[in-house]
């Protein structure tokens, strides 16, 4: 059974974003299974010796903006660098995903509809409404909208980010092959090549 790839992210963050479909096509390529694991960032952080993007020193700040436009120009994803909503309470998306994945559903086009409400829609991915919009322009019943509330999947999200902890992230997007860990979007040529020998 060839290994699946295991995606740990947040909703929000614009690196995820970058790598979200070249993730999902490079199993969708090889024929293997992408579980994606929504997580916090402040447990990621907290564990892994991140900083909140505002508590930055602002050459990091403004050197992340560089390396945003210049991504998103090598990648030909557009981005906006200053979205309205950012950062916004991702806990309600992140749970509705998580809602949808345990009903068996594939969650990659909703969650890739959620992250562009940020980065180009300019939607603030906390209120119900803009989570319910998503849910129902991907053919998603908004019964999930309801069950984001629900403590299983609350303790779902918990164990992801346990998780993330366990497994010593301190960032993301990071993908795991076996026990193999890639963490950067700008990693995904690597992990096309450990899925393709795992084959």
């Amino acid at each position: 059974m060839s290994e699946p790839i295991i995606h740990y992210f947040f909703v929000q963050s614009p690196w995820s974003f970058f790598g979200f479909r070249r993730a999902v096509e490079i199993a969708k390529k090889h024929g293997v299974d992408i579980i994606h694991k929504p997580c916090r960032a402040a447990d990621v952080w907290e564990h892994g010796g991140g900083v909140p993007l505002a508590k930055r020193p602002l050459p990091r700040q403004e050197y992340r903006l560089v390396e945003l436009k210049r991504w998103s120009d090598h990648l030909g994803i557009p981005i906006n660098l200053h979205p309205k909503y950012f950062p916004a309470d991702e806990t309600l998306a992140a749970r509705t995903i998580i809602a949808v994945q345990d009903d068996g559903r594939d969650v990659s086009d909703l969650t890739e509809t959620l992250m562009g409400d940020i980065w180009l829609r300019e939607r603030d991915i906390s209120l119900p409404a803009t989570v319910r919009e998503a849910l129902v322009s991907n053919g998603l019943s908004t019964e999930y909208l309801e069950n984001a509330d629900l403590p299983a999947i609350a303790n779902i999200y918990d164990a992801n980010c346990q998780s993330a902890r366990n497994r010593n992230i301190f960032g993301v997007p990071t993908y795991f092959v076996g026990n193999e860990m890639f963490w950067g979007q700008d990693r995904l040529d690597f992990v096309e090549r450990a899925v393709a020998q795992n084959i």
